[in-house]
């Protein structure tokens, strides 16, 4: 689940590819899950041995398979995240997280169990951070000045303080998540995912005071502006591994 946490497990996971098998990864993939397990396999034990080149993470959405071909996109949409690894014999995987959550309210569990698919024909984000970042601005920019004119953040304090939070620091887990990314990337990277949580809060029904006209706007803006992150969540985290 990603209320609490910024970046969703297959971003974490390609971050944190090149040193999977380090020390730190643990802590760092599973959080307060229990251990990820590739099928039935230990996940880390599983991938031991993979010799993979290059790493991204995805977050697609119905429509918007982000360059994944249509039977994997529909398993990552539905995930609403993918991380894709290319291998040195030139195969793609694209690994897909079943989350299930399990316990109690005061004893709340987590199990994630990856699906590896093959991908054939996958190929890297293409254009650089700087035309990432300079897509991601225009989309919020207009973005910002349609929702101010619809009004949409008047009674809405979670929305307008998660539009004060987008130059704010990033917690210490997302940091260190993204020490390895120069400061360009790290900044897309959190400036995307900040702008999806702020597309989510934005695109909650809040009954009838929306008039059709009002949630059509809102619809059309929102959809350009998460298009614009979920692009620039794959330019920011494509890495040589």
């Amino acid at each position: 689940m990603l209320a609490d946490r910024l970046l969703p497990r297959a971003v974490t996971l390609a971050l944190l590819w090149p040193e999977l098998q380090g020390p730190r990864t643990g802590m760092l993939l599973f959080g307060d899950d229990e251990p990820h397990t590739l099928g039935a396999a230990p996940l880390l034990p599983a991938t031991a041995d993979w010799d993979v080149v290059a790493t991204w993470g995805l977050v697609p959405a119905p429509g918007d398979p982000q360059g994944l071909p249509p039977g994997v996109a529909a398993r990552a949409a539905e995930a609403g995240e993918a991380c894709v690894l290319q291998h040195r014999d030139g195969r793609t995987s694209v690994l897909v997280p079943d989350v299930m959550p399990f316990g109690s309210d005061l004893e709340p569990g987590v199990l994630v169990r990856w699906r590896s698919h093959d991908a054939a024909g996958v190929r890297a984000p293409v254009g650089s951070p700087g035309e990432a970042r300079l897509a991601l601005h225009e989309a919020m920019t207009h973005a910002i000045d349609e929702l101010t004119a619809l009004d949409v953040a008047r009674e809405r304090p979670e929305l307008r303080e998660a539009f004060l939070d987008l130059t704010g620091t990033p917690d210490s887990r997302t940091q260190a998540l993204t020490y390895a990314l120069d400061d360009r990337r790290a900044e897309l990277l959190v400036r995307a995912f900040r702008l999806l949580e702020i597309v989510r809060l934005a695109s909650q029904d809040e009954g009838a005071a929306v008039t059709a006209t009002t949630m059509g706007a809102r619809g059309a803006v929102l959809l350009d502006l998460a298009r614009a992150a979920r692009t620039a969540v794959g330019v920011a985290t494509a890495q040589r591994t």
